[in-house]
């Protein structure tokens, strides 16, 4: 993407939940990240590894009558957010983690190794990072308008 409104963003797994399972609190937020890589204003990213990690979470531990569902949703999904593939070094830097918690240790090293601008999570205890940016949603729009003079809030959803 070009100029300073394209970026690259790596997303959390619990923003895409948010979107997919319209939860209340997060979703108008997640919403407008969502309408924003829809149209090409952003290049949306998710990871090999949350692809399975989602539907698992969204059909409550793999409920048959919610599959179809959430299957559907994350086709629809698919059709713009992109996906990076992990390698082995990935999963072996993840393995080589002293971070608490070793998926957003993995987050961090795909978000850097895809050279992404920012990785756009509500996770407050997610590892910052010299590398990339690190951001919830509010906080993401917040930093378009500082940095840029983009508003996100003139936006009419």
């Amino acid at each position: 993407m070009e100029g300073p409104a394209g970026k690259k963003l790596l997303l959390d797994s619990n923003i895409v939940l948010d979107f997919i399972n319209r939860r209340e609190r997060f979703y108008d937020d997640a919403r407008l990240l969502m309408l924003a890589g829809r149209v090409g204003e952003h290049s949306l990213w998710i990871t090999t590894s949350q692809v399975s990690d989602i539907v698992y979470v969204a059909t409550e531990g793999g409920k048959p009558s919610l599959v179809p569902q959430v299957l559907g949703r994350m086709r629809r999904l698919r059709s713009f957010v992109h996906v990076y593939a992990l390698t082995e070094r990935d999963i072996d830097m993840m393995l080589a983690t002293t971070y608490c918690d070793p998926e957003d240790a993995l987050l961090l090293e795909a978000a850097v190794q895809m050279q992404a601008d920012a990785i756009i999570t509500r996770d407050a205890s997610f590892p910052g990072s010299d590398a990339v940016n690190v951001f919830d949603c509010p906080g993401f729009f917040k930093w378009m308008k500082d940095e840029y003079g983009i508003s996100y809030a003139e936006i009419d959803v």
